[in-house]
């Protein structure tokens, strides 16, 4: 009897076109989900950015308590800075965003604390701009030199 390899072995592996069909579909799956996980992390990181605010806000209160001022101490010297804990968000490592008391806006009743995203951290290009909240809660998104009240509700979540 005489062996004939060829009819009685099965295939085995993969097509090149079976490759390519995979490989498209993991691509298509990669293109849906990268953009949510990136807006995924933003979220997260304008959260750390609006606790820190919050943070501020409370120190700003506890300033005036002790000062009975937003604006001077009681030796009369000028309030212009957070303390360095509260100087970004998050607190350790890499700045995504730069906490900072706008002085043009600090009077002794009144403040107004923003937190701009850091011109090389990974918030650079985040489409909500700068976070601001003032001395009443009120919250504010500044793209630009421009306040945007419609991105408040969907930036401050």
């Amino acid at each position: 009897m005489m062996n004939r390899p060829c009819q009685n072995r099965q295939p085995r592996g993969f097509t090149l076109i079976e490759v390519m069909i995979t490989v498209a579909i993991i691509g298509i799956l990669a293109a849906i989900a990268f953009p949510s996980y990136t807006e995924y992390i933003h979220r997260s990181r304008r959260a750390e950015a609006q606790t820190a605010l919050q943070q501020a806000a409370q120190y700003m209160q506890r300033f005036y308590a002790a000062h009975n001022s937003y604006s001077n101490q009681l030796n009369g010297t000028a309030h212009t800075s957070l303390p360095t804990g509260l100087a970004q968000a998050p607190a350790q490592g890499t700045a995504a965003y730069n906490l900072n008391l706008v002085a043009a806006n600090t009077t002794a009743t009144t403040y107004l604390l923003e937190a701009a995203p850091s011109a090389t951290g990974p918030m650079a290009t985040d489409r909500c701009g700068t976070l601001r909240l003032d001395h009443v809660g009120r919250k504010f998104v500044l793209i630009g030199n421009t306040d945007t009240p419609a991105l408040v509700p969907e930036c401050w979540k």
